[in-house]
């Protein structure tokens, strides 16, 4: 069942909006920062962008196998082995220098929303733990590295 506009839009809107915020505090934070290690668990906000970009590119693969009607149960949520699944995006990363993750982040989120404008298959459900939800779970981590560092930050934040 396609989804009505008003219905896809309420959904690109909240996507784009919590992608902003994140991207803005991820963004705010210098190369050191999105570097040093340990500041989410024991990943860096690059490792965090890494491990954003490979949950993206999961969803992009399990909606355009649904579009093509083929078994998506190997790239479902429920099947993967979440913490190995993490571990990996975060090794394939590791050695790339932090401008290329960060254009990896962009250009595998514009690819995303690009394909979600238009996908017949389209929830709420299917997207929000990768998406909206995934990126408020993450600012939250942003925010708290923040206030943490400096209460002049907290201006920035505003």
């Amino acid at each position: 069942m396609t989804i009505s506009t008003q219905e896809r839009i309420a959904i690109l809107r909240d996507i784009a909006e919590s992608w902003l915020e994140l991207r803005k505090a991820l963004f705010g934070l210098s190369e050191h920062e999105l570097v040093e290690p340990n500041t989410v668990g024991t990943w860096s906000f690059k490792d965090l962008m890494a491990h954003i970009t490979a949950w993206e590119r999961l969803l992009i693969e399990r909606i355009r196998a649904m579009e093509e009607g083929r078994d998506t149960s190997e790239l479902d949520e429920a099947e993967l082995d979440v913490d190995s699944f993490n571990a990996e995006a975060v090794r394939r990363q590791a050695q790339k220098p932090i401008d290329e993750v960060r254009q990896e982040y962009d250009r595998t989120h514009a690819e995303l929303m690009q394909l979600l404008e238009t996908t017949p298959v389209l929830t709420r459900d299917l997207v929000a733990g990768d998406t909206y939800e995934h990126y408020r779970e993450h600012l939250k981590d942003v925010l708290e590295f923040m206030r943490s560092r400096s209460p002049s930050r907290r201006k920035h934040l505003r």
